[in-house]
């Protein structure tokens, strides 16, 4: 008797499953904050550089590197995330190489929060936290567009109640 098949269903793509991506203004605001500290780090190492050794010019350049590396991945991990709204839970994914899927059932949630800064603002996104009892299955769906995080906060609220009354 010969063993089955291995299965080809992607656990963080499920079928039948369409995940609403998250905005890509994201990856620029998440950008805006780490590059200038990139900056000064880079700035301080030139001038260690030019003051007491050469030695320091490969940290000018590991800092570049890094640089370089953080413009290539924030844009590809900001790509990776998104939610979807099941019939009875909500799933939000995000990662490349360590990939994370979160299952919230709406009977769960306690309370959803939308948050805002100043830069967000700036970018007219939003976040969207889920509460739950168990700290382990809390959520933050950060980078959404700031109408879309409410629409989805009152859903999310709105189903969360609707799996409640039934307990």
């Amino acid at each position: 008797m010969s063993a089955p098949a291995p299965s080809t269903v992607n656990p963080f793509a499920p079928e039948g499953v369409e995940f609403r991506p998250v905005s890509a203004r994201l990856a620029t605001a998440r950008l805006i904050v780490s590059m200038p500290v990139n900056a000064l780090l880079a700035i301080g190492l030139a001038v260690a550089a030019v003051l007491h050794s050469p030695w320091w010019w490969l940290g000018v350049a590991a800092v570049l590197a890094l640089s370089a590396w953080e413009l290539w991945l924030v844009p590809r991990q900001v790509r990776a995330m998104g939610y979807a709204l099941g019939e009875d839970h909500l799933l939000w994914r995000k990662g490349i190489m360590f990939r994370e899927m979160n299952v919230i059932p709406y009977g769960r949630m306690q309370f959803v929060d939308t948050s805002q800064g100043p830069l967000a603002r700036r970018f007219g996104m939003a976040e969207v936290k889920l509460h739950t009892a168990a700290a382990t299955t809390d959520a933050t769906i950060n980078g959404l567009p700031t109408a879309e995080a409410e629409h989805l906060r009152r859903i999310l609220s709105e189903r969360g109640e609707q799996r409640m009354a039934g307990l």
